[in-house]
């Protein structure tokens, strides 16, 4: 082999035998920590809860759900930011004192890191400290991790029935 073509496969990482010298590795993907992201999600939940405490509908929308986000509480159905925020807008004007928290009860993270969902229970007072009773309900969010920011992308929750009252004897 001449030596300028011997230079000028060595520059160019060649061998004599077409092999490459410099093999380039496949990324590997960072290792998901599941129990940060279960612990980012709860803690997103948290922020939803004083977002709500405070009446605030448009940082609700805004900071915390997904734009193509759905909600379905006891049959009412609202699909997007912008109509989930109105509707919250217009609860909270319905029921200025009316109080609302929430615990959650489980989260679990995808393999992925970029899907989840909680569960969890709630409690809501409509009238805050008046007469009615509060209620208290199940449901479940689905999360979605975008740009590094969970979101909830589906939030469904319904009211418990009160107890029947026992048959008489």
């Amino acid at each position: 082999m001449n030596a300028r073509i011997l230079a000028a496969a060595l520059a160019a990482g060649i061998v004599s035998t077409g092999c490459v010298v410099n093999k380039e590795e496949a990324p590997v993907a960072p290792a998901i920590d599941i129990a940060a992201e279960e612990q980012a999600v709860r803690g997103r939940s948290m922020e939803w809860l004083k977002l709500a405490t405070a009446k605030d509908a448009a940082a609700i929308a805004n900071g915390i759900l997904a734009a193509n986000s759905v909600t379905m509480y006891d049959g009412v159905i609202n699909e997007g930011a912008a109509a989930v925020q109105a509707a919250t807008e217009a609860g909270y004007a319905a029921r200025p004192n009316s109080t609302n928290t929430w615990t959650t009860d489980e989260v679990h993270v995808a393999a992925s890191g970029d899907l989840a969902y909680e569960l969890g229970t709630s409690t809501e007072d409509a009238d805050g400290a008046g007469e009615a009773a509060p209620t208290s309900g199940r449901f479940v969010t689905v999360w979605t991790k975008a740009d590094g920011t969970w979101r909830a992308v589906v939030d469904a929750g319904t009211t418990r029935k009160p107890a029947e009252a026992a048959p008489a004897t």
